[in-house]
């Protein structure tokens, strides 16, 4: 999870996004605006702790899939056609209920 100085349009062409397990279908598109927190959702967050150990560190690769991200320093303008659309996801911020902290104070 991060936040940055830049604004990141995302988008998913064909295939699967690995970040977001459920809900993130083809021809989709997020947009993070400039220091707006965002990353995995919990259930690709949980899945990818539970592989740490062995093969956490080795890369992988996905195939049949196609996401394209675009970052500004600038702020894009939403227009009045995408705010009203009733294809909005208006639940988004659900897809990070239940995260859990995985780190610790404990030496």
């Amino acid at each position: 999870y991060h936040r940055n100085c830049m604004s990141e349009f995302m988008g998913l062409i064909y295939g699967i996004y690995e970040a977001k397990a459920d809900g993130f279908l083809p021809g989709g598109a997020s947009l993070h605006n400039c220091m707006t927190p965002h990353g995995p959702d919990t259930k690709t967050y949980e899945a990818t702790i539970s592989r740490l150990g062995g093969d956490a560190n080795e890369p992988s690769r996905l195939r049949g899939t196609l996401a394209f991200m675009f970052e500004s320093a600038l702020i894009p303008r939403v227009c009045r056609w995408a705010l009203e659309s009733p294809s909005r996801d208006l639940d988004y911020y659900q897809c990070w209920i239940g995260l859990k902290s995985h780190f610790s104070h404990e030496d």
